[in-house]
C-alpha cells in the first residue's frame, strides 16, 4: 500500500448515472468523477463495469492521480438478491483490477442500504425512497436490517413516481373507453408529451422511445391536476400514500421499533414535488409510531454514502 493513500473512495451507482468521490478523513472532497449508468440490471454487467472505471478514473485524475485508497464503498443499485451480490462483486473487482488501484478494504452493497447506514450512523432508523421507484430500508440500531418493496417497475415500486404516472395513463385510457370518469389528466398528459390525441399516447407506450423515467415524470402532472381539484388525481395520490404507508409499517414491524425513538428519512422526487403525499405520509405514520421524527432530505445520496464510508473506516481502525 502506498504510504499516503487517500482515506476513502465512495461510489454511488444507479440506473442513470455513476458518481465516484475521493475524500479525506474529515470528509473534504479531493476529487470527483461522473459516468453513465452502472446498474447491471439496466445496462448489463460490461457496460456497468465500464461506467465504474470511467467515474473512478476521473475522480483520481481530479484528485491528482494517486491511485491508492485506504477504504472503498461501492453503493450500487441492482443488488437485490444473492445472485446480484455475486455478479456485482465480480464486476467491481474487475473494474478495480483493471485500474490497478490499491485498496486496503472494500465494501460492495445496495445503494439504498448504504445511504440508510450513512444517514442514521448505525442508529435505529428508516429510509423511504420514493423517486422513479420506491423502497424502504429499516435498521433496528443493532444488527437487524430489513427491506420492504423495491421490486422494480414491472412488478412493484408502488407509490413511486413511475407508479403514479402509470396510474395517470391508465386513467386517461379508461376515460377514453368510457370505463372511467372524465379527468383533466387527459389534457395535461397529452400536453406533457406534445401529443395531439390519446391514440398517440397509446402508440408511445409500445414504442422504442417509451421510458420509465418519462412515465415517472408524470407524477408532477398528477400533482398539478390534484391542485386543480381533479377527483381522479386525488384518488391516485391517496392510493400512493396508502402504498407508501404500507411499505413503512411493514418495515417498522419487522425490525420491532414501533415504540422506539427513531428517524424516518424521506428521500426522492415524489416527496420534493408533491406536498400532499409528503404531508399525508408524515401525519399518518406518526399516528402509528408517535416517537418518530420525520426528515425530508435534500442531500444527494452520495453525501450519506460518504458518511457511511467514513464510519466504516472508523470501525476498522
Amino acid at each position: 500500500m502506498n504510504k499516503n493513500p487517500i482515506k476513502l473512495l465512495a461510489v454511488d451507482g444507479g440506473g442513470t448515472k455513476t458518481l465516484a468521490v475521493l475524500v479525506n478523513e474529515d470528509g473534504t472532497i479531493l476529487g470527483k468523477g461522473k459516468a453513465g449508468a452502472s446498474n447491471y440490471q439496466v445496462v448489463g454487467a460490461e457496460a456497468a463495469k465500464e461506467a465504474l472505471v470511467e467515474a473512478i478514473l476521473a475522480a483520481f485524475q481530479d484528485a491528482g492521480g494517486l491511485m491508492a485508497v485506504e477504504k472503498a464503498v461501492f453503493a450500487l443499485a441492482g443488488i437485490d438478491t444473492a445472485k446480484d451480490e455475486k455478479v456485482v462483486a465480480g464486476m467491481v473487482q474487475h473494474a478495480v483490477n483493471g485500474l490497478s488501484i490499491e485498496i486496503g478494504s472494500l465494501v460492495v452493497e445496495n445503494d439504498c442500504l448504504s445511504a440508510l447506514l450513512g444517514a442514521t450512523q448505525d442508529k435505529a432508523g428508516i429510509l423511504l425512497i420514493a423517486g422513479t421507484g420506491s423502497i424502504v430500508y429499516a435498521h433496528d440500531g443493532n444488527k437487524q436490517i430489513v427491506r420492504s418493496g423495491g421490486w422494480g417497475h414491472r412488478v412493484g415500486d408502488e407509490g413511486s413516481g413511475y407508479w403514479i404516472g402509470k396510474q395517470a395513463i391508465q386513467s386517461v385510457l379508461k376515460m377514453q373507453d368510457g370505463r372511467g370518469e372524465e379527468t383533466i389528466l387527459s389534457r395535461l398528459v397529452l400536453d406533457k408529451f406534445s401529443f395531439d390525441k390519446i391514440e398517440d399516447l397509446y402508440n408511445w407506450t409500445y414504442s422504442d422511445s417509451y421510458s420509465v423515467d418519462d412515465v415517472g415524470a408524470l407524477a408532477t402532472v398528477v400533482d398539478e391536476a390534484y391542485r386543480l381539484g381533479d377527483a381522479v388525481s386525488i384518488r391516485i395520490l391517496d392510493h400512493a400514500v396508502n402504498e407508501l404507508i404500507l411499505l413503512l409499517k411493514t418495515a417498522i414491524v419487522k425490525v420491532g421499533i414501533e415504540q422506539d425513538n427513531f428517524e424516518i428519512i424521506l428521500q426522492g422526487g415524489v416527496f420534493h414535488h408533491n406536498a400532499y403525499i409528503k404531508e399525508q405520509v408524515s401525519e399518518r405514520i406518526q399516528l402509528i409510531t408517535p416517537n418518530v421524527k420525520i426528515i425530508t432530505t435534500i442531500e444527494e445520496p452520495i453525501c450519506y454514502i460518504i458518511k457511511r464510508g467514513l464510519n466504516y473506516c472508523s470501525s476498522l481502525e
